[in-house]
């Protein structure tokens, strides 16, 4: 671990020192503090630092020059560089100078102290390979650490690697097919496949493959043997048989599917020869890919959960307002229905099935009064009902896996020409999924019968929507819509 490294924390913010020394503090660290470079250079004439923890913009010198003056006096010292803002050329520039590691501000404490973890193991090389150079008594010995040295600095190289490919997944990547690419990325195998578990057959089910390009591909169905299962749980966490590495992915110690690795191809070895380095790895990969599983069937549990509160909102709605539920679940349907004609990426279909059928949500909060009033609405009613888009947004922001469907609750009255509300959007600086609900909302409240007002005809609605593009609505959206319509004739009869 890291209790006892002596750090030195080079940074001119206060604020970010004192909390880095509150937390390595905590961890066993011993810290010493500078402002400035010139401050950093005497604490390192006379202190022992093992670890630099530098700023990269410091008020005297940059910080870039500073780690090229470490290194020369001292290239046994961890330097690790901080910023707050993201420059690739920075980085490479930095690490060509020796930095250990680059993190962008703010860091999460965890991603820190796995940094530290391994700056403390690279120093330790670093220091013994040192320590055998000054001596000078065995030049076979310093030649075999300098290649367990790289050795190391590339497994951790790769470690990184794969966490930050892992870490970088957003919601809606495929953990398999992602998984299997790495593996192929990181130990270029012959092919690599995910196979789910089918019980009553005693079999594995391909689910997702990669092959090299070399026509090996995997066999769709694989007979389970005694031996996979017994290795899943056991502490080494893989099976080989033949050519083959089977890896279980587990949660909550139980397997979901497996991994099936077909012998190297590209790098000297045999079939099937797996080194300890690339179980090691593989065992990595299959672990991350588990939690990111895992991860993502809580984060759906926790999706449900909230659904099902706004669900029991629109219901306290329905019950007020008994049009409202009719009508948000036809503006659903119409608007998943434009989205794919519209050819909309899955993810935003995706935001409609959520928003579509609470869009209205707000009107929880608009008086019986005014919700419920038979004849036309006065001025300052008609200011309090659009405030319902308002309302909406605040409700939906109370979740905060929401944020984006609360924005889209928000703008879903904003006009294309910018006299909407509540911001005056226009254009395509309205969401995409607000301006397909706008056209939906628009076309049911015309083509639906209210108690102060009469249904219009299917053709006077299109005629309006048409008189409405440019203006009202998204023109090239309300030309798909009128298409969809007269396409399709279970939008008749509204």
């Amino acid at each position: 671990m890291i209790e006892g490294t002596k750090i030195l924390l080079v940074d001119d913010n206060s604020e970010i020192v004192d909390i880095l020394t509150d937390f390595l503090s905590m961890n066993g660290c011993i810290i010493y503090k500078a402002s400035t470079g010139r401050e950093a250079l005497d604490v390192l004439g006379r202190a022992e630092i093992e670890i630099v923890i530098l700023d990269i913009r410091l008020p005297d010198i940059s910080g870039i020059s500073l780690l090229d003056t470490i290194k020369v006096k001292n290239p046994t010292v961890g330097v690790i560089m901080i910023t707050g803002y993201h420059d690739p050329n920075l980085i490479v520039e930095a690490m060509k100078k020796g930095a250990s590691d680059f993190l962008i501000k703010p860091f999460e404490f965890d991603k820190l102290i796995l940094v530290m973890m391994r700056v403390v193991r690279e120093r330790s090389l670093l220091v013994e390979k040192q320590n055998i150079l000054d001596s000078l008594e065995d030049k076979k010995k310093i030649e075999l650490l300098n290649r367990e040295l790289q050795k190391k600095i590339q497994e951790l190289t790769t470690m990184y690697h794969i966490s930050n490919r892992f870490n970088s997944l957003n919601i809606l990547d495929d953990v398999y097919e992602k998984m299997i690419r790495i593996i192929n990325e990181i130990l270029d195998v012959k092919s690599c496949g995910y196979y789910i578990v089918d019980t009553e057959k005693n079999e594995l089910m391909l689910y997702k493959e990669l092959a090299a390009g070399n026509g090996d591909f995997n066999p769709k169905r694989l007979t389970i043997s005694k031996g996979l299962l017994e290795e899943a749980f056991s502490p080494r966490r893989y099976h080989i048989e033949g050519e083959k590495a089977f890896l279980p992915l587990l949660i909550k110690g139980e397997y979901i599917g497996f991994v099936a690795v077909s012998g190297k191809g590209l790098k000297g070895r045999n079939k099937g020869n797996f080194s300890d380095s690339d179980l090691f790895f593989l065992r990595l990969i299959t672990e991350k890919a588990s939690t990111q599983i895992e991860n993502r069937m809580l984060y759906e549990s926790l999706f449900e959960g909230v659904l099902h509160t706004l669900t029991s909102l629109i219901i306290a709605i329905n019950r007020r307002d008994s049009y409202t539920e009719d009508h948000c679940k036809r503006v659903a349907q119409m608007s998943l229905a434009l989205g794919e004609r519209l050819g909309l990426t899955g993810y935003e279909k995706d935001v409609l099935r959520v928003v579509g059928p609470i869009h209205d949500v707000g009107k929880v909060g608009i008086p019986d009064a005014i919700l419920l009033k038979p004849g036309g609405l006065t001025e300052e009613e008609y200011g309090i009902i659009k405030a319902h888009s308002l309302y909406g947004e605040d409700i939906m922001n109370k979740f905060e896996i929401l944020s984006n469907e609360a924005r889209i609750i928000r703008h879903h009255h904003e006009r294309f020409d910018g006299t909407g509300y509540p911001d005056g959007l226009s254009g395509e600086d309205i969401p995409s999924c607000s301006r397909v609900i706008a056209i939906c909302d628009t076309y049911d409240a015309m083509a639906t019968s209210r108690p102060y007002r009469n249904a219009l005809t299917r053709r006077e609605v299109i005629a309006e929507i048409m008189r409405c593009k440019g203006g009202q609505l998204d023109p090239a959206m309300a030309d798909c819509f009128v298409e969809m319509v007269n396409d399709e004739t279970r939008w008749d009869g509204r």
